[in-house]
């Protein structure tokens, strides 16, 4: 195959109503959602990820007669953030797939032009949700961009059930264990601030691709 035609099957297409209405249809029951919107009082863009919760296993539905699925935020990322680890965050949406295995594109929504959205959700399945809910529960409060990126591109290595297991660590409702799981990982996958190794760790890890 000529170069210029690898080059355009790679070039992400634009997304058309067709898309849109399947991918509204696959929210509703996508274990998570990563939402494009935008808040004042928070520089754009802004990428919130969401939790689906099921009726059987909500803990809130005690005198309701029709108990309905309920998403829970578990983390935003925003401004700069975002920006910097536009290449994992294209890396993990990259795997997502349909109920058919082909893969859904999302990618393409993180354009300059497609993080302009104040309403778009995008259905995740399991793995690329957790890493993405993972990340996003770590890089908060953290100022130096190099350390988000750092952190953004250890959690895309992780396994499903790897970021499946620590996710539940950094949410569990205890809140010192929870305090305890997300210093010691943060840690672990970007070190101290100051760490002056961390932009030669950084630089091998983009080399990587």
């Amino acid at each position: 195959m000529p170069t210029s035609a690898r080059a355009s099957s790679r070039t992400p297409r634009a997304s058309t109503a067709q898309d849109d209405a399947q991918l509204a249809k696959q929210a509703k029951r996508a274990p998570y959602l990563l939402r494009i919107t935008r808040r004042s009082d928070l520089p754009p863009p802004l990428l919130i990820i969401k939790e689906r919760i099921a009726p059987e296993d909500r803990d809130d539905i005690e005198g309701l007669t029709n108990p309905r699925a309920k998403h829970l935020e578990r983390g935003s990322l925003h401004g700069e953030g975002v920006r910097a680890c536009l290449p994992v965050l294209k890396r993990i949406l990259e795997t997502v797939k349909d109920d058919q295995g082909i893969p859904l594109g999302l990618e393409r929504y993180l354009s300059a032009q497609g993080l302009q959205d104040i309403d778009r959700n995008l259905p995740l399945d399991e793995a690329a949700g957790a890493r993405l809910a993972l990340f996003f529960r770590l890089q908060s409060k953290v100022k130096d961009v190099d350390r988000i990126e750092l952190i953004g591109r250890r959690i895309a290595m992780l396994s499903r059930e790897e970021a499946v297991y620590w996710l539940a660590n950094v949410t569990t409702a205890d809140p010192a264990l929870r305090s305890w799981a997300i210093s010691g990982l943060r840690l672990m996958l970007c070190g101290d601030s100051g760490d002056k190794r961390l932009p030669r760790v950084l630089e091998r890890m983009r080399a990587r691709g």
